[in-house]
């Protein structure tokens, strides 16, 4: 399999076939002058799109209505890319086409009721009531629409002497389908159309089958071309991710998943053999936004930060419809690029250190919550699944409603036995009505109330100081055994009811403290009552945020410590190659502008201190990529320095000995 190209763009070219012209002023030389001053080493171009149209003279599906007959806009991509070095892998459209959903309505994916299926709201009622954002019946990859496909990917294979790679694009969708092809199927083998398992089951199988049959076709003409099904590089369904040659995270950080998303992806999808890369866009919000540009400094930033964590960078664009490119476009993607090109020695590729391990709970909200509270409290981590060797880890976290098999949690045992610290919260770890592990307090169940108040004890004093505050989420039940009480809890006179309330929002907390405590340790291990994690993604309250990391930091001293606010981002990495660690830190402050995160300020961060706990001792410390030397001491495996100035992103080389 090829290596993965370090900067990317994902053109889209989803044209509608009321657009005269299409593709008529596209142009070699100007294209490969935009992907010059873009500094782009790999472009995905487009086959087949949303609407439904191919853009090279096909025999299975249907060339784009105004575009000039024979014309192979594709291929002239494609050729174009190569000529100058830059690799071109084609896109294909499958769960989202509208020619294809209006002339074959048996192709759709339909509800347990018959009805279909889609992304936003399609009505015909009446044709010239505006369209919402993103609205696209959809299509279900089963018999007939499946073998239309595998036939288009064969035309593709075959046509082109030259495939870099192929990108189906909307794979997965409602994970379940109860067409006639779908219905008839699950009976075939054996399942329950009547039972949502069944009908979940059967979505997978014939996903996997799917993707299956078009690796085989590609491969049989081009077997060192890469094949992404774009929605399966999900860290809740992994069944998806051994299909795939590589991993794309989609995360526009402007409009949904924010700035946090993509380094927990990232550390997932380091556990397998495969290179990844983090996917952005220029758009100002989403895709097809024509018009809309991010802020140059926000694209740097984002591309750095991809690198940081080991992704190579992808950004999308938009193809306007008569196929000349945007420059300014290009020269904004040019300024990222040309700034992650110097950093690229030292980005690629890199070993993970973290040494604190975070399972994920199965609940999005409390693992969204975990990660941001771990990456705005700079702790590096790395995402395990059950079955993972412990062995690197210092600490594991268990967030909120964690479930262990028996022999999941044994190994848990014998992981804090051997001295590794663990810190676990709400319901995680319960199993029977039991706790799994041993924090010094029986489990009893849940509050008798629905939200109650956290007080701080001395160990876990917060920046506010230690008054009991609101947790929208009662916590959990307790009684101490043999451990020691970090915090406790305080209930509320009464639960807020039309009989009985008070104020305006939530009862004042009683005088005196619950029977049951917030927070408790017994040795290297702490339990944490309530759901922090989701109460931190649902709220956003920095005690809560303050509580969960002092808790860690009593049984857990990081390996890197930077002095850098809460939206500063640090990860250490080792290149094996050169036998170097890298340090890298950045600094931006996203900002909620309309309904889209934005970053527009850049401010620089003077005499950044780090200290860092290092196995061998340091013999020079770089800034990267300048080669400018840093004054450092180290002192009982601690080294320590002050980094001059964090602009959005500073990489620190450390050579030891």
């Amino acid at each position: 399999m090829r290596t993965l190209p370090s900067r990317q763009v994902h053109l889209d070219f989803h044209t509608s076939p009321h657009i005269p012209g299409v593709g008529s002023r596209f142009d070699k030389a100007q294209f490969q002058a935009a992907l010059k001053e873009g500094n782009v080493n790999s472009i995905t171009v487009f086959a087949k799109c949303h609407h439904g149209y191919c853009y090279y003279p096909t025999r299975v599906g249907t060339q784009h209505p105004t575009m000039k007959p024979g014309f192979d806009l594709t291929g002239a991509m494609a050729d174009a890319a190569h000529e100058i070095g830059v690799a071109a892998p084609l896109y294909i459209t499958t769960g989202f086409s509208a020619l294809d959903a209006e002339e074959h309505p048996e192709w759709l994916m339909l509800d347990r009721d018959g009805r279909p299926f889609s992304t936003g709201t399609l009505s015909c009622a009446d044709p010239d009531a505006p369209l919402p954002d993103c609205t696209w019946a959809h299509l279900c990859l089963s018999g007939d629409y499946a073998r239309h496909i595998y036939d288009l990917t064969r035309e593709i294979c075959d046509r082109y002497p030259v495939v870099d790679g192929l990108f189906y694009d909307i794979v997965f969708l409602n994970h379940v389908c109860y067409c006639p092809n779908c219905v008839a199927g699950m009976r075939a083998e054996g399942l329950d159309p009547d039972s949502d398992a069944d009908a979940e089951e059967y979505y997978r199988r014939q996903r996997l089958r799917f993707m299956a049959e078009c690796t085989r076709i590609l491969h049989e003409k081009h077997p060192e071309a890469t094949i992404f099904f774009n929605g399966g590089a999900d860290i809740y369904h992994p069944e998806y991710l051994e299909g795939q040659s590589h991993f794309e995270l989609e995360d526009l950080p402007t409009a949904w998943g924010g700035y946090n998303k993509m380094p927990p992806r990232a550390s997932f999808m380091r556990r397998y053999p495969k290179e990844y890369l983090g996917m952005t866009g220029k758009f100002h919000t989403i895709w097809g936004e024509f018009g809309g540009y991010k802020n140059p400094d926000a694209l740097r930033y984002e591309v750095l930060t991809m690198a940081m964590y080991g992704a190579k960078c992808s950004v999308g664009d938009q193809l306007p419809p008569n196929g000349q490119m945007d420059m300014e476009t290009y020269r904004i993607i040019g300024r990222a690029y040309r700034a992650l090109e110097a950093i690229e020695p030292w980005a690629y590729p890199a070993q993970s250190t973290a040494d604190l391990g975070v399972y994920l709970s199965g609940d999005r909200a409390s693992d969204e919550g975990l990660h941001n509270m771990l990456l705005e409290g700079h702790l590096d981590f790395d995402v395990i699944s059950p079955g993972d060797s412990l062995d690197r880890f210092r600490a594991l976290i268990l967030p909120d409603c964690t479930a262990l098999s028996d022999a999941e949690a044994a190994r848990i045992r014998d992981f804090a036995a051997r001295g590794g610290a663990v810190l676990f919260s709400g319901t995680s770890a319960v199993r029977d009505g039991r706790f799994q592990l041993d924090p010094g307090a029986d489990y009893l169940g849940h509050a008798a109330c629905r939200l109650d108040y956290f007080r701080p004890g001395a160990s876990l004093r917060l920046p506010f100081g230690n008054a009991p505050f609101l947790c929208n989420r009662a916590g959990e039940r307790t009684r101490v055994t043999d451990g020691e009480v970090l915090a406790e809890v305080y209930e509320p006179w009464f639960d807020r009811t039309a009989a009985h309330y008070c104020s305006h929002k939530n009862t004042p907390y009683r005088d005196e403290p619950a029977a049951h405590p917030a927070a408790v340790r017994r040795g290297n291990i702490v339990y944490l009552a309530h759901p922090l994690c989701a109460l931190y993604k649902q709220d956003g309250a920095q005690v809560h945020r303050e509580a969960f990391l002092r808790a860690l930091r009593l049984i857990y001293r990081p390996l890197c410590r930077v002095s850098l606010p809460s939206q500063g981002r640090v990860r250490l990495t080792y290149q094996s190659a050169q036998d170097r660690y890298v340090l890298h830190t950045a600094y931006a402050s996203p900002i909620q502008r309309g309904w889209a995160s934005v970053i527009e300020d850049i401010v620089p961060l003077y005499q950044v201190r780090a200290e860092i706990d290092l196995p061998r001792p340091a013999v020079r410390v770089r800034l990267v990529p300048s080669l400018e030397e840093l004054p450092f001491e180290q002192t009982d495996g601690c080294l320590r320095f002050a980094i001059p100035c964090v602009n959005g992103h500073q990489a620190v080389e450390i050579d030891v000995e």
